[in-house]
């Protein structure tokens, strides 16, 4: 079932604009509270890639819990992008491999636990090289890629304190010079977006929620509902008020409408 969206329009455009060849601004963040709809807004953001059919990698990623590390990230996007296409990548986890019982070089697969072993060091220093020159190989493969890839984050909050200062730092670094490579960050929180090396081609968008009744009545008509009072936008704009425009309590009401045609 399609997620119902109540306006968002111009934070649709933003995200439309990323599949654009020349793309400028191709790092996007979407910050706000909870409640105030990222999620319903980042289903619709998918939505629109199955529906138009973009010939783009899109690689979805939630980062709520520690399970999800940067080996992890790295796995991810072999899974979505294909292994075959991560030849610069397998060779470099193949090199910190401290036994040579599988041969990565020769395997079309790569297991989350071997990248994990490539990148364990007792040494932070050595863990950080490491981390560095498994990054450089992963970009150098992505900059191959012939099509647009999409990497949407979420929960960017819950995110590890690793996970945050690689995603900071190295990534969005690279990304900024990684021409065919588009990122899509979402979260309470997000990164500081004055940053020199990946700031000047990223915008960020606050999420507020919607508090203009107007944008919910297509809603409730899609959702087949009705509102059984004499003036039903100005019982819409009441909700809106006192839930301070908070589409998922909003739409927690609109549900317990009755279905249109069922007011006796």
């Amino acid at each position: 079932m399609a997620t119902l969206l109540a306006n968002y329009n111009e934070e649709l455009n933003y995200f439309r604009r990323l599949f654009e060849a020349d793309c400028r601004n191709r790092i996007l963040f979407f910050r706000g509270e909870s409640g105030v709809g990222k999620t319903s807004l980042l289903s619709v953001c998918l939505q629109e890639i199955k529906a138009q059919a973009h010939q783009l990698v899109h690689i979805p990623i939630q980062l709520r819990n520690s399970s999800v590390t940067v080996s992890e990230i790295f796995y991810r996007c072999g899974e979505y992008i294909g292994w075959p296409r991560l030849n610069q990548f397998r060779k470099e986890v193949s090199a910190f491999q401290e036994t040579s019982v599988v041969n990565i070089q020769e395997n079309r697969m790569l297991g989350q636990n071997q990248i994990e072993v490539a990148l364990y060091a007792e040494n932070p220093a050595d863990r950080a090289h490491r981390q560095a020159a498994l990054t450089n190989a992963w970009f150098s493969d992505l900059k191959a890629v012939p099509s647009p890839i999409l990497v949407i984050l979420d929960t960017y909050e819950d995110a590890t304190t690793e996970v945050k200062e690689w995603i900071d730092g190295p990534f969005l670094a690279r990304v900024a010079r990684t021409p065919n490579l588009r990122v899509l960050l979402a979260g309470q929180k997000v990164p500081d977006s004055n940053n020199i090396e990946w700031g000047h081609c990223c915008q960020k968008r606050d999420l507020f929620g919607v508090h203009q009744a107007s944008h919910w009545m297509p809603v409730i008509e899609a959702m087949n509902r009705q509102i059984e009072a004499p003036d039903p936008l100005s019982w819409m704009s009441g909700i809106c008020h006192v839930l301070e425009g908070r589409p998922n309590a909003i739409m927690q009401i609109i549900e317990q409408l009755p279905e249109r045609g069922t007011v006796s």
